[in-house]
């Protein structure tokens, strides 16, 4: 028995080993056929050909090629290029179930490809953040997206792109607002257009939503025969995620119809077909109603296994807390672009205010009437003026007072709540370590990484605290922080040399808000830690300095390096990356194999 079993594990590791060299040939294979071309289009022809073979399908492989190709499109400063290659990088996260890294990739996107103009780049890019959202189910801002999308294809007669949107916003009408009727005439159009295209992927798409809609209004007959033949049509050109798709809806159509066994036939099609190209949602969508069919039929025992698999699905999927991270996200972007058009309206008001200074001189010329009424309109617009700043003043002083009474309250509670927790179970754990002396020397093990590990813990809440409990951070604040974290790691690590060095050109009472001091911590902590870790460093370096009212921060090793395209992306990287942004700029790292490494950003 034990043999066989020795004999199941072994090909299941070798069955692993091969799926990865497979993973790996495909990605090299392309990339060493890309750097054999010499011409720059070329090579971004040849990559977005591949990409598109494989992108509704092998989600890591597109995104190794789409950062690929990003580096590329970055030396050549092409913006068309590089904006349209993160989008393909944030659309095979969205695929994998990873909405919050998604949107981090769409809105960069956005920010490059909005100046170009680009119609076709940018309508692709709308089109994916408008179905982000419907998932997330922010119908409104997905309609913001469409609409968007629909006015640059019809500004170019676009019709493929014309009956996307309309195919993909009648869902949001029918969907989430119930609103049928809209819903029928955008599929039919995007019918219409497709049948006029001869194009059965999109004949196919507009047929299957033209029977679902059919479903919720109760036109059984009709129905079944959209989705009949849209079938049809996607099993001829074996299109997987099309015909995923559609064994859904028919799925839905007989578990309405009351054919609770065909209905749960269908669903198990779909999850056959959403496995092999990996698509979390509809796995999940699927157990749902396999769950209600079941219980429909009095299978109680089915009904609750297909629950536990929709369950461990849910878990990995769209949470309140990713809709709060892309949300950020917007708002940031969002909050840049009003930002840009108050300055173009105070440029505006500027040239405005030129042209009446210049009327006011003509004036003076005309006659001193003029001139007295003119000045006694500007001393009441000062004193206006003057009376709205001391008004505002007071609202910034009032919400900064309730500000620092919050940031007080929380640090207090963290403190005293979950750090009092915290070291309870380090004392636990030392107890505990204590009374099984060296009888169990695996379990004694795994407590001390417990402990260690809570450990860590409490000094990042402290850390926290710190930030939290200041409503400014200076450069003295963090090179203290810095020294200290230091002094800690160099007693782990006595064969690592850490080095901080500030320029003399900084204050020491250079400051940043309490959010910017943690952020930067953090970056800094983050990139020593894999410096220790990873790099087999014996040197460290640390360095701020100061150009142009700028202060830079650079954390170097004389490790082994590493090509960032290789590395598999971690919370690490882009937890630093992240950071950075926040901090209004991006991260810039410098390594090569056995040449050390150069983390560097800007405040």
């Amino acid at each position: 028995m034990r043999i066989k079993q020795i004999i199941m594990i072994i090909c299941v590791i070798l069955l692993s080993l091969h799926a990865t060299a497979q993973k790996q040939t495909l990605s090299d294979s392309i990339i060493e056929l890309v750097n054999k071309k010499n011409d720059y289009n070329q090579k971004i022809d040849l990559l977005q050909k591949n990409i598109k073979e494989i992108y509704a399908t092998k989600f890591d492989e597109t995104i190794e090629l789409a950062k690929f190709g990003y580096s590329i499109a970055y030396k050549k400063n092409d913006n068309i290029n590089k904006g349209d290659f993160l989008r393909t990088i944030g659309l095979s996260l969205a695929k994998k179930g990873k909405i919050d890294s998604a949107s981090i990739y769409y809105y960069r996107a956005l920010k490059i490809l909005e100046p170009t103009k680009n119609v076709e780049k940018l309508g692709l890019l709308y089109d994916d953040m408008a179905r982000m959202y419907r998932k997330l189910r922010q119908p409104k801002r997905a309609l913001e997206f469409y609409d968007k999308a629909l006015k640059l294809y019809e500004a170019e007669n676009n019709l493929e792109g014309i009956a996307r949107i309309n195919n993909e916003s009648g869902v949001v009408y029918r969907d989430d607002f119930q609103d049928y009727k809209e819903a029928n005439m955008r599929f039919q159009k995007s019918l219409r257009i497709q049948q006029e295209r001869k194009d059965s992927v999109g004949i196919g798409y507009a047929l299957e939503f033209l029977g679902y809609n059919q479903l919720l209004i109760k036109d059984y007959k009709k129905s079944e025969n959209y989705l009949l033949e849209a079938l049809k049509i996607r099993e001829k050109l074996k299109d997987d995620f099309a015909t995923m798709l559609n064994y859904t809806a028919l799925g839905e159509y007989y578990k309405e119809t009351k054919q609770y066994k065909t209905s749960n036939d269908y669903f198990l099609k779909s999850n056959a077909v959403a496995k092999k190209i990996n698509f979390l949602d509809i796995q999940k969508y699927n157990y749902e109603q396999i769950t209600g069919n079941y219980q429909a039929q009095g299978n109680y025992e089915k009904a609750f296994e297909s629950l536990k698999n929709f369950n461990v699905l849910n878990d990995s999927l769209y949470t309140v807390q990713k809709l709060k991270d892309v949300e950020e996200i917007a708002t940031k972007y969002e909050t840049a672009e009003k930002e840009k058009k108050i300055v173009e309206k105070e440029l505006a008001l500027e040239i405005r205010n030129q042209w009446i200074f210049g009327l006011i001189a003509l004036a003076i010329i005309i006659g001193l009437l003029g001139f007295i009424l003119y000045k006694q309109q500007v001393l009441k617009n000062i004193k206006q003026q003057k009376d709205n700043e001391l008004l505002l003043a007071l609202e910034k002083i009032e919400s900064q007072n309730q500000l620092q009474e919050q940031r007080l309250t929380i640090s207090r509670d963290l403190h005293d709540n979950i750090g009092a927790q915290l070291s309870f179970i380090v004392s636990a754990i030392d107890t505990i370590k204590y009374y099984i002396s060296d009888t169990n020397e695996p379990v004694s093990n795994k407590l001390t990484s417990i402990g260690t590990f809570a450990k860590e813990t409490i000094q990042e809440l402290r850390d926290t605290i710190w930030a939290m409990n200041k409503p400014t951070i200076t450069i003295n604040d963090l090179k203290s922080r810095i020294a200290n974290f230091m002094e800690k790691a160099k007693r782990s690590h006595q064969n690592i040399q850490i080095l901080l060095k500030s320029d003399a050109n900084i204050a020491d009472e250079q400051s940043f808000s309490g959010l910017q001091g943690l952020n930067i911590f953090r970056i800094i902590q983050e990139a020593t830690n894999n410096a220790v870790k990873y790099s087999e460093a014996t040197e460290i370096k640390i360095n701020i300095s100061k150009t142009n009212n700028q202060i830079y921060f650079e954390i170097i090793d004389n490790g082994n390096g590493f090509v960032e395209q290789e590395v598999e992306p971690g919370n690490g990287l882009l937890n630093m990356r992240k950071r950075a942004l926040e901090l209004g700029n991006e991260l810039i790292i410098n390594s090569e194999k056995g040449k050390g490494t150069s983390i560097k950003f800007e405040v």
